[in-house]
């Protein structure tokens, strides 16, 4: 019994060293059955939508159809085949110069518009400028019944572009009560345009009175109008003025009367 209790005290006494306890190292034996933790895929990132980021048209897309619009400008920048171009400015759209006109004809424009009719109350009816080329429009009526204070309204005001060609169009915008009123048909290299409007003709067209100039070539190149009737304006004078600047103007089969 003494020796057993002897035996006990030394075990204890090898079991603590400097009052410290002495775990014994056992390896660590994994179970068969645990199973090996794997790595889920990461997600992938979400697609962010950008709504038209990819809907523009191509560049060579052609525009078909009718356009049909009030108090908003129309602007034609490239390849078009329509049937029609409808457009009407009210009195409601005088305020931002930059949105009182009806139609602009932009770099780009080309090809067929059967018909363009315009009511305008504010700006211009159509502006051209450099960069629109080949473009024949088929007919129509332009009216200006109205304009904002202290603009000059044209009409169709061509200040670029190369051939350009207007058949039977009626265009009216005098009003005898009314003043700053350019003409119906200005043709005259201005804006960003670098050079000069060129080939651009009114072909069996008519011309109302009542503006400062019925028609005004000034610089440009083979461009005017041929057998079409220009009604007198305002000032007798300036009915139909060709300027010095105009390199071989169209003038051709034109009947100038009382209207």
């Amino acid at each position: 019994m003494r020796r057993l209790l002897a035996s006990l005290i030394l075990l204890a006494s090898l079991l603590c060293v400097g009052g410290s306890q002495v775990a014994l190292a056992m390896p660590l034996v994994k179970h068969p059955s645990q199973p090996k933790t794997e790595k889920l895929p990461k997600a992938p990132k979400p697609v962010k939508n950008r709504p038209g980021k990819n809907r523009k048209p191509p560049k060579d897309t052609v525009l078909t159809g009718s356009i049909v619009q009030t108090d908003q400008l129309w602007v034609c920048r490239g390849p078009v085949d329509l049937d029609s171009v409808t457009i009407t400015m009210t009195p409601a759209s005088i305020g931002n110069r930059a949105d009182e006109d009806a139609i602009h004809l932009a770099p780009g424009c080309t090809g067929r518009i059967g018909q363009i009719n315009v009511t305008q109350w504010a700006g211009d009816a159509i502006k051209a400028t450099e960069g629109v080329h080949d473009l024949a429009i088929g007919g129509g009526t332009i009216r200006c019944l109205g304009k904002a204070p202290n603009m000059h309204q044209d009409g169709v005001q061509v200040m670029g572009g190369s051939n350009i060609t207007f058949s039977n169009v009626t265009i009216d915008c005098g009003r005898t009560n009314d003043n700053l009123i350019n003409s119906n048909l200005f043709i005259k290299r201005a804006g960003r345009s670098a050079e000069p409007p060129t080939d651009v003709v009114c072909d069996h067209c008519t011309f109302g009175g009542g503006t400062a100039h019925t028609v005004n070539i000034e610089s440009s190149i083979r461009s005017g109008i041929v057998n079409s009737k220009v009604c007198v304006g305002k000032f007798p004078r300036l009915t139909l003025t060709i300027g010095a600047d105009a390199i071989a103007p169209l003038n051709a089969g034109n009947t100038i009367a009382n209207c």
